[in-house]
């Protein structure tokens, strides 16, 4: 018995002794590698990152639009933004350790005077900074609201085998800090790093800031904003994998125009660096900073066109804005993309409420190519052509004008018999562009059909052999595609097919049919070159462009739709002959002045705010929220246009139409091909075709010889016999 004992008691040290060394082991020799990585982090500061700087935007000529500059921003620790139970109870033990009348508080009392510190923080730093408590706390609730988001939508989107609670899930953005304040300025930061050195969970970090340059309000639209990533963009990054590079809850990045379109090329990669607890660096990697990217756009010939469209639009009351676009023929790069009013990008938060709702000038619309506007005039030429592939058009032929197509109608006249003048007798294709004679394209449009003519307008204006997943356009996120009301489009939104009325109404632009200005001025490229091209605003541009031939058109046809271009602008009787030919280059161009309708300036929404009904007069809906007390909640019933922008003509019920003007030049050789609108400018040949003009002797007059006139200076050259096209 008593061995028996005396066994199990020695048994039992050998035993505990026996579990110490496989501890140990497991420990010294086949964990060491992790635990030596934890005796080393213990001795390490948190990892601070370096931003890198985004890449500058440029134009054509290098001239920097858009650019970063060093910053500080105020950053803080997620857990204390959240104020958490977790950070709470860290930071109370943080109080505990550093501040000695506080070593023998009891847990309890330390964890109030970490949360009134905590609360008490928006109060210090907004009389140190100057900004609003309410500022403050609202970035802090957008930060929680972001890394909330996206924590949620990645549990949402893992294998349901992987999926831990959703409240012991996290993510890396928890525990970051995030910036409170962006672009502290000096005196600032000088005075919160000295006041709140005492909060542990507040740092000032190095940042970066995006600065428009002076000269860049009139590409506003072209270049685009930044803002804050959202949680299916983070979840979704291309760069996702590479730990520096991907993106974080609360990065900026592009979300409109080039710096949208150029994302990947100018976006960086941030660096780091680590320091012991001497504050000796122990790791340094430095970040890496994003491309530059050049536009193709012309800066100097941007603003000239900018002053020009300005001051054709103030000089009328009715007028609400204007675009003007600019492309090479042969590349069919952008050299100017105006869009006017503009507005500065450097202020644009400041101002957004204002510059949103000003429902009559719309200064944050990017026309050139987010409106569609009715081309009106300027696509008979490519009617014209539509009629020749269906082997309809006859270039000898004629059609007698006496101003009416129908006898007895209100509707289908030629504009001459609105202006109380005799028709254009008989006209043959080229006189018919010449005169802008809407009885020969009534005539034509109803011969062709709508069917037929929406299916060329598509290769014509879209393109030809287009596949679904090719990028059209620009690839700028505003572009719009236009409206070809195919019969598919006229059965959705009309509940009805083709009528002949409709024929004859796209013949000359009008009824459903709209495209943008980019669109117009990329068809009379095509009208130049015979070939169709995607136009592009990036200079070294990836993408595949191919120049591709239009289906069923002959060169002799596309000559006689030239001819027809050439006298409008060159010969008397042409609509742009008095105001638009030029001495020293031959234009060929055309006219139009769409019908259009008023715009909508100021609506009666109708608001259910759950006890009763509520209406409010505003220009827009986000202002009529911003009216009651639970806005963004209020359910909208009902909405009634209250009031219109322009008021309808003097005995006319309509507005004044949308004055186009587009063209190509020089004749023998394009070289450059435009698109000009005016919005209720009233007639194209009297008020686009002047400004079209104006612009034209710009690009004369650039030092880049645009034309082709090998002056590069704007001098005047001979007006050769060689350019008439007889």
């Amino acid at each position: 018995m008593f061995e028996r004992r005396l066994r199990v008691v020695l048994t039992i040290p050998v035993l505990c002794g026996l579990v110490m060394l496989a501890r140990l082991y497991r420990l010294q020799i086949l964990e060491r590698a992790e635990f030596r990585e934890y005796a080393a982090a213990a001795l390490i500061a948190p990892r601070r990152y370096l931003p890198p700087l985004r890449g500058a935007i440029r134009d054509r000529f290098g001239e920097v639009l858009v650019s970063d500059e060093p910053a500080y921003d105020l950053t803080v620790d997620y857990g204390a933004l959240e104020a958490n139970d977790e950070f709470v109870e860290d930071y109370a033990l943080e109080i505990r350790r550093s501040e000695p009348d506080w070593h023998d508080a009891d847990p309890q009392s330390l964890r109030v005077e970490a949360t009134d510190r905590l609360d008490a923080f928006y109060d210090r730093l907004s009389r140190l900074s100057g900004t609003p408590v309410d500022d403050l706390l609202l970035r802090r609730d957008q930060i929680v609201e972001s890394v909330q988001s996206l924590r949620e939508y990645i549990w949402n989107h893992r294998r349901e085998d992987e999926r831990k609670e959703l409240k012991d899930f996290r993510i890396k953005e928890q525990n970051l800090h995030h910036a409170l304040m962006r672009d502290v300025t000096a005196d600032a930061r000088a005075k919160i790093e000295m006041a709140l050195r005492d909060l542990p969970f507040v740092r000032i970090e190095p940042s970066v800031r995006r600065v428009w340059h002076d000269r860049a309000q009139p590409l506003c639209h072209i270049l685009g904003r930044i803002g804050q990533v959202s949680s299916e963009r983070i979840e979704n990054d291309p760069r996702g994998d590479d730990s520096l590079a991907h993106y974080r809850a609360g990065d900026m990045a592009g979300t409109s125009g080039a710096e949208l379109l150029a994302e990947e090329t100018l976006r960086g990669t941030r660096g780091y660096e680590e320091n012991d607890l001497d504050l000796q660096v122990v790791e340094h990697i430095d970040p890496i900073d994003g491309n530059d990217v050049r536009l193709t756009i012309d800066l100097d010939l941007q603003q000239q066109i900018a002053s020009l469209l300005m001051d054709a639009v103030m000089e009328d009351p009715n007028r609400t804005g204007a675009s003007c676009v600019i492309l090479d023929v042969a590349t069919r790069e952008v050299l100017a993309m105006v869009s006017v009013p503009t507005f500065s990008l450097e202020t644009f938060r400041e101002h957004y409420d204002s510059l949103r709702d000003d429902t009559r000038y719309r200064p944050l619309l990017f026309r050139a190519v987010a409106e569609e506007y009715q081309p009106g005039s300027i696509m008979k030429p490519v009617a014209l052509l539509a009629g020749f592939r269906y082997g309809l058009v006859d270039p000898a032929a004629t059609t007698f004008c006496d101003g009416s197509y129908k006898n007895d109608s209100k509707h289908w006249h030629c504009w001459t018999y609105w202006r109380h003048q005799p028709g254009h007798g008989n006209v043959n294709a080229e006189e018919a562009i010449q005169h802008s004679c809407n009885i020969y394209f009534y005539a034509l449009g109803e011969r062709l059909n709508a069917h037929r003519l929406t299916s060329f307008y598509s290769d014509f204006v879209l393109g030809p052999n287009r596949s679904a997943d090719a990028q059209s356009g620009t690839g700028l996120i505003e572009e719009r595609s236009g409206i070809i009301p195919t019969q598919e489009w006229i059965f959705e939104r009309r509940g009805r097919g083709y009528r002949v009325a409709d024929g004859r109404n796209y013949a000359i632009g009008q009824g459903e049919l709209q495209i943008t200005p980019l669109q117009a001025a990329n068809m009379y490229a095509t009208l130049a070159s015979g070939r169709f091209q995607e136009p592009t605003i990036l200079a070294d541009d990836d993408r595949r462009r191919p120049a591709r031939d239009i289906p069923g058109l002959r060169t002799s046809a596309i000559n006689t739709a030239r001819r027809g271009l050439y006298r409008c602008v060159n010969e008397e009787g042409g609509t742009a002959e008095r105001t638009a030919r030029m001495e020293n280059i031959v234009v060929c161009g055309k006219t139009g002045s769409a019908q259009c309708t008023a715009r909508a300036t100021v609506t009666a929404y109708t608001f259910d705010s759950g006890s009763h009904e509520q209406t409010i007069l505003a220009p827009t809906i986000e202002a009529a929220r911003a009216t009651l007390p639970d806005g963004e909640n209020a359910r909208l019933m009902k909405r009634k246009i209250v009031e219109r922008w322009p008021p309808p003509r003097e005995k006319e019920k309509s507005p004044p139409p949308h004055a186009w003007f587009a063209a190509f030049a020089p004749y023998k050789h394009p070289r450059i091909a435009m698109a000009l609108i005016i919005e209720y400018g009233g007639s194209g040949g009297q008020v686009a075709a002047p400004v079209g003009q104006k612009v034209l002797q710009v690009l004369l007059d650039s030092p880049h010889d645009y034309l082709g006139t090998g002056t590069g200076s704007g001098e005047s050259l001979a007006r050769g016999k060689s350019e008439d096209p007889s």
